[in-house]
């Protein structure tokens, strides 16, 4: 999944300031001599054919004065052989994402490199840059907030300490934080195409990115030809309030999808995170950070925090409907699978700059007491108490809607919790040449989760000028909401596959020694069948003694070819449930006593050893089968 929480930012303050002196709009590509340069580096990913690594040298705060010094961020350039069309630069969202390892997704899984240079590059204060503001510190300390069922408010001191203290190291050692704001990003971008020659280029924007792309557009318009905002995060829009909206109507519009198996998903949460804060239930994980086992509490708001989290992912949120029905229920097996989804998503990013840039931009404009809804998203709560504690300057004037004049196309995924499509139509609305898209069925990042919006991205970058409405079909979601008929609930299955994912094969020992024994009893059968049939012998003893083996291995391969065949379908589901029809499966498994005792009876002394020890195996398995995968969890 993905790295989570993709934010906003705002116009540092003393930038401000020197433009009141200067004269100059804050932000203007003229208000401070840019010392840019860009030098061969080093590759930090792995990069397509035609691509080459890069370092772009920046000031840190370019209104810091004489002698501030420099942050080194790494770049990608995809070079095409026939560039027809303007370059195309990319920044990951976030802050705090990853930005260069998607360089081929540009260039080749796009097709872009046919007619255009790509250029992706990395985000000041993120893990690939010099200096980094990773903080690992802090987020260890947030994976281990939910460890306790402490007041949010408390439990996310220790990680608000932590970034305090990371922030302190990193302001000894000479860095600036008020050079890690999205005016400062944008400018980082301009710097970029200047140094590489390029008159112009179009730009990509995804998610927190989308505000620094049009920060980008509105102080280089000469420079940018043309704007995408994929999951746009509106700058004047108040982040805490939209997530929180976002929430329930990415939810009604699964209920909607669900055929009316699901009339109220969002009821359904509220109703589980009630049980979870009358009874918390202790889920056992490990800190992503550390790597250390530990035990994850969890109450109602981590609960509608971690469904928010995997609200993000295109695959998991036809099965959320199902999931929450379930808790609701008292059935909280699943929870294991949403712990990992959502602990890995809010800490899977530069933590460190996600805040050091949040806390200046986005934060000290959230509507006073949006974080303190019930229940809580709780990554909102952390916010708040992270940047109380750094103390960090807010800007001096609120954000601005976004104002560009270059074309325009904005994506939104229909059920996106985080910036949500009907915000991010409003919210874009203004711009006077935009085409806005949605995608049904799509969370958190088209490009990452449509093909119907990868082929309406590349269509739109040939032509701008054109609608691309019609591309593809955007209506009708990739994956069908899972309804409350299509699963046999069981989650001890996915759990057993999650701990031997984590190294524990001993969860998944005994069906994968049963799988053995009937392949081996099959051919130990098999042999002399056939030549028996070749001599023209055989008999009922023979046959018998193939009932076990035979059903036991039709089991295991029906077994198997189901949860491959819903695996492929959707693998998430299986997170909740099995195809119906595994559990009736289970009665080919009453063939095998019923085979042990017929040839026990004409076997040999050691015959009957073998046999008996085979039957022990069967009927361990056979037990392990009704409680993992029978019994409803």
């Amino acid at each position: 999944m993905a790295a989570v929480l993709r934010r906003l930012r705002r116009t540092a303050t003393i930038l401000a300031v020197a433009a009141l002196l200067t004269g100059v709009a804050p932000g203007a590509s003229g208000a401070v001599a840019a010392a840019a340069e860009v030098r061969p580096g080093d590759c930090v990913v792995a990069v397509p054919d035609g691509g080459e690594c890069g370092v772009l040298t920046v000031p840190e705060y370019r209104a810091g004065g004489p002698g501030e010094r420099t942050v080194e961020l790494p770049y990608v350039l995809v070079r095409s052989e026939n560039p027809t069309e303007p370059p195309l630069v990319f920044m990951n969202g976030g802050p705090g994402s990853g930005s260069v390892q998607l360089a081929g997704y540009f260039s080749h899984g796009l097709g872009l490199r046919a007619s255009r240079d790509v250029v992706v590059l990395e985000q000041r204060g993120g893990a690939r840059a010099t200096p980094s503001l990773q903080c690992p510190g802090a987020a260890a300390a947030m994976a281990d907030a939910f460890t306790t069922t402490e007041d949010p408010y408390d439990e996310f001191e220790p990680a608000a300490i932590a970034m305090r203290d990371c922030l302190d190291e990193f302001e000894a050692a000479g860095g600036d934080p008020r050079g890690y704001t999205v005016a400062e990003t944008a400018l980082d971008l301009r710097d970029l195409r200047e140094a590489l020659g390029y008159d112009s280029w179009t730009v990509y924007g995804l998610s927190w990115s989308t505000q620094v792309m049009a920060e980008l557009a509105r102080i280089d318009p000469a420079g940018v030809d043309a704007v995408v905002m994929d999951s746009f995060s509106a700058p004047d829009r108040d982040f805490a309030a939209t997530a929180y909206e976002g929430l329930e109507l990415s939810l009604d519009r699964l209920g909607e999808r669900s055929g009316g198996d699901f009339p109220d998903p969002y009821a359904d949460l509220l109703a589980a995170a009630d049980l979870l804060d009358a009874d918390p239930v202790a889920v056992d994980g490990h800190n992503p950070v550390t790597g250390e086992p530990v035990t994850f509490r969890l109450t109602g708001d981590d609960l509608v925090t971690f469904v928010h989290a995997g609200l993000y992912d295109v695959e998991l949120l036809p099965v959320i409907p199902y999931l929450l029905d379930r808790l609701a229920g008292g059935h909280t097996g699943a929870l294991r699978t949403l712990v990992d989804v959502g602990v890995d998503e809010l800490t899977g990013h530069t933590l460190g700059q996600y805040w050091t840039m949040q806390c200046q931009d986005e934060v000290p404009y959230r509507r006073a007491g949006a974080g303190r809804a019930s229940p809580l998203i709780e990554w909102l709560v952390a916010d708040e108490v992270v940047c109380a504690e750094l103390g960090l300057p807010a800007p001096p004037r609120p954000p601005a809607p976004v104002a560009f004049t270059q074309p325009a196309l904005v994506l939104a995924g229909s059920e996106d919790p985080v910036t949500a499509a009907p915000v991010a139509d409003a919210a874009s609305a203004g711009l006077p040449s935009r085409e806005f898209l949605e995608f049904a069925g799509v969370g958190h990042g088209v490009l990452l989760n449509s093909r119907c919006g990868r082929e309406t991205i590349a269509a739109w970058l040939a032509d701008p000028s054109r609608s691309v409405a019609d591309v593809c079909d955007r209506s009708t979601p990739a994956y069908a909401v899972v309804g409350s008929g299509d699963l046999h609930p069981t989650s001890r299955l996915a759990q057993a596959a999650l701990a031997a994912d984590d190294g524990d094969w001993l969860a998944v020992a005994l069906p994968a020694a049963f799988a053995l024994l009937c392949l081996a009893w099959l051919a130990g059968w098999l042999a002399p069948v056939v030549v028996g049939r070749r001599r023209g012998a055989g008999g009922g003893s023979t046959l018998a003694a193939g009932l076990a083996p035979v059903a036991g291995t039709v089991f295991v391969l029906a077994v198997g070819g189901l949860l491959w065949t819903a695996s492929n379908a959707l693998p998430t589901q299986l997170v909740v449930g099995v195809p119906p029809a595994v559990p009736w499966l289970g009665l080919l498994l009453f063939a095998g006593p019923a085979g042990i005792v017929l040839t026990a009876r004409r076997a040999s002394a050691r015959g009957r050893v073998l046999l008996l020890a085979a039957g022990l195996l069967w009927l361990a398995f056979a037990a392990w089968f009704l409680v993992v995968v029978v019994l409803p969890s």
